[in-house]
């Protein structure tokens, strides 16, 4: 069982999305009335809340902070939200994400993010990540910070077409890592991406 305190180490930083942002992320995902949105760590569920203002069908936020899932429901019952919007306090590694059709994750991601995700999101899912694609994998569209992948994924040849899908530039992998370690709108750790780059195209 995580604890509170050791959780805050694994949540990553604690991104406040503008509702003007979120707003962008359901119009890079075409998001409708016919979708089903989960927000894989979904904080006090304020997209979760954005989007089926907007009109998506439902909205399922996933948060494993205790703290943070209780805020988010408190805020869903005050809203008059209950019916559209599930709230989950647990792992969204350990959740049932075959309903969604789009799929948000603001996190930094890890060694089992690409396999997980083909396995559990269904065909055609729209999945949503901040900052920069799922390592190896070719977005189908974005609008910085953020980068839409359908299931399944179509992965880059190469390191140097990925890296120059993520700067819009050809850049050398080594100055990439220097560029992306010195710009603050990158939050990942170094150490992981070049991890991950290595594993994703041995």
């Amino acid at each position: 069982m995580w604890t509170e305190v050791a959780l805050k180490t694994h949540l990553g930083p604690d991104i406040a999305q503008s509702n003007r942002n979120i707003r962008r992320l359901l119009h890079l995902a075409q998001a409708s009335k016919k979708d089903v949105f989960y927000d894989l760590g979904c904080g006090r569920g304020q997209l979760c809340i954005i989007a089926v203002s907007d009109g998506v069908r439902h909205a399922v936020g996933i948060e494993r902070l205790k703290s943070r899932a209780k805020k988010a429901e408190q805020r869903v019952r005050h809203l008059g939200l209950s019916r559209q919007i599930e709230i989950r306090n647990e792992d969204f590694y350990d959740s049932d994400l075959y309903e969604a059709t789009i799929a948000y994750n603001g996190l930094m991601e890890d060694f089992e993010s690409l396999q997980f995700y083909e396995q559990s999101l269904k065909r055609e899912c729209r999945l949503v990540t901040l900052s920069m694609p799922l390592v190896g994998v070719m977005p189908n569209s974005q609008d910085y910070p953020f980068y839409l992948m359908k299931i399944p994924f179509r992965k880059a040849r190469s390191v140097s077409q990925w890296v120059q899908t993520v700067l819009s530039q050809k850049m050398p992998v080594k100055d990439f890592f220097k560029e992306i370690a010195e710009d603050p709108d990158y939050w990942t750790d170094i150490r992981t991406l070049k991890a991950l780059i290595r594993r994703r195209f041995r």
